[in-house]
């Protein structure tokens, strides 16, 4: 498995397998798509925005995974998304961000467990009625 950074050509081949994923992709000056691919066969991808940390920071940045997912099923709790997010963390380090994030689906248990087994810290979002949507995980370089 190699995992690299999408070009425009990727991004393009990216949408017309998988329309529905055109509002999470990231791409530009500051964002970024990677895929995981096995005999150059895409298995899985993830792509990031990098951003400006919402919060009284004095522009601290953070690098936040818009979509992480294993696309070949078969590839599923082999690695393959901890792959991707170590790739995430080296990038986010490299280029001086503070920390990595990422939102789940309080009902995606196996995303829950993915961002546990990386050391993630989860951060559950609550509704004023109490009911709980999902959770923020974040990675402090």
């Amino acid at each position: 498995m190699i995992i690299r950074r999408a070009n425009e050509q990727d991004i393009k081949a990216l949408l017309h397998s998988f329309p529905g994923v055109k509002s999470v992709l990231c791409t530009g000056v500051d964002g970024y798509t990677l895929l995981a691919l096995d005999n150059n066969n895409l298995i899985a991808f993830a792509s990031v925005f990098k951003r400006e940390i919402p919060a009284p920071l004095k522009g601290k940045k953070e690098d936040f995974i818009n979509v992480i997912d294993v696309v070949e099923t078969s590839y599923r709790n082999k690695g393959v998304g901890s792959a991707l997010i170590d790739e995430v963390k080296k990038i986010a380090y490299e280029t001086d961000s503070m920390q990595v994030r990422a939102y789940c689906d309080i009902n995606n248990e196996a995303s829950h467990a993915l961002w546990v087994k990386n050391n993630f810290g989860i951060s559950p979002v609550k509704n004023s009625d109490g009911t709980i949507l999902g959770s923020f995980v974040t990675y402090r370089l």
